[in-house]
């Protein structure tokens, strides 16, 4: 059976510049030509041939070596473009559809330099996944030849070898971020992990070698705890490692970064870890992850966290349209001249596209544009004329709730009057009596009249709405009041239980007086909780009660009398005793009617006729007695009658009262003051 048609490598970005764009463009189609050949043919002759097809390998891994390596001419253009999308078609249907694919096909540097080309597909990772099902002994096999070219490479002495071994580390750390389970062949052993520790540690080492080292320990310990290839033994055994080469823990510790300094100060491992231990807990991994924490604030100064900024779109990205260089030659001005003087309605740089596909020959182009036959590609770039003026719809008027009505002034005036405007009466030529003997609708308004009668009570009241709140504009108390007697005994019921609540309040205050105080442990205590419950009362005004009742000692004072009183007429005794009656003989208070009766002085009589005597108010009996009081003055001093008008009047004849009394005074004296 006939193998597939061989395919040519790709040559070096050096060569291919050599190469004139057309014979470039040429070998592009032949290119997509071989490799459609490839994904066309059944899969049973694709089983047959494929095996052999060595030139499929060589080219592909030539593409995926120089477009890795950022070639603009395997990116550029859309022949670059759909080169790219079957080759890639290509690799996985050799991948996917043969059980024994072409030798090479499977090996580390295609495999990275294809996860390079492709970064962030989600058809790649799949395709990788389902071929490490299929060919996981081969691929496992040439992971651990790169292992071992790494830790040969970063051995040997000389900067000239670190610097060479930069990229096949980085693609491994590529690869392995692409396929978590090469992360477990090359964390497997200590020697790998050993050489990268090392070659971290030398002191000639570079800081851009040491952060590729970082992400290449990183990406292969995160993939242990990937869900296809979980491994939590061998991680954390390769992290005991690492502290143990470290110092960790250890008096002879250096105070200086390494390799795992940098990796838990500047990687998001132990926030990888501790998450997984929070799902799976194992005591090993919680103590390690202990001791790195502490480990990660001790040697945080050295080291800063590698962050990836976040890309801001501010609408400054490139141009979708074709590449038009900064300055155009003279010669090719010209054939853009030549090209619009035909078509002037063509734009510069649709000609410039035009004369770069056609190998800037104007002819050619004007060929094309006449046939209407230019590539596919070029069919988006074709100026489109301006869409023929669409007349908008037209604004709808504004209407509002009065345009139906009618304008009486422009009805008269129109002369539409007819029959919808009358002046005076409506029928002129009829007399009062007519109009009376006319029997033809009484049935009807005799109808309406005792139908609106029917709806008509006349028991049934006007309600009064003098006082409604809507009409007074104020505040109008709509609450149903009952009787005096009533409201004083509500009144009293009040007060009695504010002033129980008060006195359980106190007795909580003198027990324990903390139970007061403002604070959330105070708050949630049973005491407290027992003592809300009781009064019915919120914490804040449980403590503000306290507050209020130190700044006021003669409130303090009147709650303790209660308190006492209340205890002492339970018959508790407990703080005082039961108050007894006097059994002495004690004068009597002067009441009002005897004071009106006496003139005010039976209580001066006494007085003198006490135990002593002698003169007015003199001897001892002025001394139980006092001054003899004046006629009744004494008396409504006393009454609580007097004292009732008193306050009654005392807004309107208090001054002249008092002016009243001083004349009198004055006249007693003889009439001089002072």
């Amino acid at each position: 059976m006939a193998d597939f048609p061989s395919l040519a490598p790709v040559p070096s970005p050096a060569v291919r510049r050599t190469i004139p764009s057309n014979d470039w463009d040429a070998c592009l189609d032949a290119w997509m030509t071989l490799l459609g050949i490839r994904l066309n043919v059944p899969d049973q002759k694709l089983k047959d041939v494929a095996t052999e097809d060595l030139s499929v390998v060589s080219f592909l891994d030539s593409f995926y070596q120089h477009a890795a390596a950022g070639d603009s001419g395997l990116q550029s253009g859309p022949r670059a473009q759909q080169l790219r999308k079957l080759c890639f078609l290509t690799t996985r249907r050799y991948l996917l559809s043969l059980s024994n694919p072409p030798e090479g096909l499977l090996s580390w540097q295609l495999l990275s330099n294809l996860c390079c080309c492709y970064p962030s597909s989600t058809a790649l990772k799949a395709s990788l996944s389902a071929a490490w099902d299929m060919h996981h002994e081969k691929i496992s096999s040439s992971i651990e030849k790169a292992k071992s070219l790494v830790i040969k490479q970063l051995s040997m002495a000389g900067k000239t070898a670190a610097l060479g071994v930069l990229a096949d580390i980085r693609r491994l750390t590529i690869l392995t971020s692409v396929l978590p389970n090469c992360g477990q062949i090359l964390m497997a052993g200590s020697d790998y992990l050993d050489t990268l520790y090392e070659a971290y540690q030398a002191k000639d080492t570079r800081e851009e070698l040491r952060k590729i080292l970082v992400a290449n320990v990183y990406v292969g310990l995160v993939s242990l705890l990937k869900e296809t290839a979980i491994n939590l033994s061998l991680l954390l055994d390769q992290i005991f490692s690492l502290k143990a080469s470290a110092g960790v823990g250890t008096p002879g510790m250096k105070n200086e970064a390494t390799l795992l300094s940098d990796l838990v100060c500047s990687t998001d491992l132990l926030q990888r870890l501790e998450k997984h231990l929070t799902i799976h807990p194992q005591k090993r991994g919680q103590d390690l992850l202990a001791s790195l924490r502490l480990y990660q604030m001790e040697t945080s100064p050295f080291h800063h966290r590698y962050q990836r900024r976040k890309k801001v779109d501010k609408g400054k990205g490139p141009s979708t349209g074709p590449v038009i260089p900064d300055e155009l030659h003279a010669h090719k001005m010209s054939l853009v001249s030549q090209v619009q003087d035909l078509f002037p309605d063509l734009g510069s740089a649709f000609v410039v596209r035009l004369l770069d596909t056609y190998g800037d020959n104007p002819e050619t182009v004007i060929a094309h544009l006449l046939d209407d036959s230019l590539l596919p590609e070029l069919h988006h770039l074709e100026p489109r004329s301006t869409p023929p003026f669409i007349p908008a719809e037209p604004v709808p008027s504004r209407r509002n709730v009065f345009d139906d009505d009618v304008d009486i002034a422009e009805l008269s005036l129109s002369g539409d009057a007819e029959g919808k405007l009358r002046f005076g009466r409506a029928n002129p030529e009829l007399t009062a009596d007519e109009v009376l003997a006319d029997r033809s609708k009484h049935a009807i308004n005799k109808a309406a009249i005792l139908s609106a009668l029917a709806t008509f009570d006349s028991d049934d009241d006007e309600r009064d709405d003098t006082y409604d709140v809507a009409d007074v504009g104020g505040t109008v108390d709509s609450a149903t009041t009952g009787t005096d007697a009533e409201a004083d005994a509500i009144a009293r019921t009040q007060r009695a239980a504010a002033e129980q609540i008060d006195l359980t309040l106190l007795r909580a205050y003198k027990l324990n007086p903390a139970i007061f105080a403002r604070d959330s442990t105070t708050r949630r205590s049973q005491p407290r909780t027992l003592l809300k419950q009781e009064t019915n009362m919120t914490d804040e005004a449980i403590e503000g009660w306290a507050v209020i009742l130190l700044q006021d000692p003669k409130r303090l004072s009147k709650l303790e009398n209660k308190l006492a009183d209340d205890l002492g007429g339970a018959g508790s005794g407990a703080l005082n005793q039961p108050e007894l009656a006097p059994t002495s003989y004690r004068k009597p208070h002067p009441t009002e009617e005897d004071s009106d009766e006496d003139g005010g002085s039976s209580g001066y009589a006494r007085g003198r006729g006490g135990r002593g005597t002698g003169g007015r108010g003199g001897g001892r009996g002025r001394g139980r007695g006092g001054r003899p009081p004046q006629s009744g003055e004494q008396g409504q001093q006393n009454s609580a009658v007097a004292h009732q008008r008193k306050e009654q009047n005392k807004a309107s004849r208090a001054n002249h009262n008092r002016r009243q009394q001083r004349a009198k005074k004055i006249a007693r004296g003889g009439g001089l003051p002072g």
